[in-house]
């Protein structure tokens, strides 16, 4: 669940955010964000104990931002087979794709490979739980089979980070209709049946 902010904390957020946009990481000062938010240096380091935890705080808010999007998709799919594949394209695209992502790569591309490689755990991890929520909600909904959704979560969660940072390889994850096709084909079936050893394993 996205963590609860008070309007002070958005404000240091939203202020880091846009100078990140900016400048990149590195040329963001606490002084910048500071002077962005119209909040104090003292303030935002007593609530984000300096700029390493704010800009942790960023990306956490930001990957909240789009999982929580998700939700809407599922809603407007009307069989299961196509909110499973309008999911895990969401999820694979916005990784990719999100403005943080693609701005950091183009005023910082060195700092961005070196940010999102350090920090990769927490957006992984957020991705896990998340992902791991749906599907155990889609289970208890008995849309999909029953499994162990974890590994299916990570392998999802996963997937959706190194597409960030390496999009291209046996898949060419930056053209649509192959993109469609390994979710359509491979994705989606793991979804829906989890992965057995053989198929007295699987349960509905």
């Amino acid at each position: 669940m996205p963590k609860c902010r008070d309007e002070v904390d958005q404000r240091i957020l939203d202020a880091a955010l846009a100078r990140i946009l900016q400048v990149g990481i590195r040329r963001s000062s606490l002084d910048d964000i500071a002077r962005r938010s119209g909040i104090n240096r003292v303030t935002i380091y007593r609530r984000f104990s300096g700029k390493d935890k704010l800009i942790e705080a960023v990306l956490e808010r930001e990957t909240e931002r789009m999982l929580t999007e998700v939700g809407s998709i599922l809603t407007d799919a009307e069989d299961i087979d196509e909110r499973i594949e309008q999911t895990v394209l969401y999820v694979l695209r916005q990784t990719r794709m999100h403005r943080l992502v693609r701005q950091l790569l183009d005023v910082a591309p060195e700092e961005a490979l070196t940010f999102y490689t350090v920090h990769g755990g927490e957006m992984v991890a957020l991705g896990i739980g998340y992902i791991a929520d749906l599907l155990d909600r889609a289970q208890h909904a008995r849309l999909i089979a029953r499994y162990d959704s974890e590994p299916i979560a990570e392998m999802i969660a996963r997937l959706a980070h190194s597409l960030m940072l390496t999009p291209k390889g046996g898949v060419d994850f930056t053209v649509d209709e192959a993109t469609h096709h390994f979710v359509r084909t491979t994705i989606v079936p793991m979804v829906k049946y989890g992965i057995a050893t053989s198929s007295k394993e699987i349960t509905r």
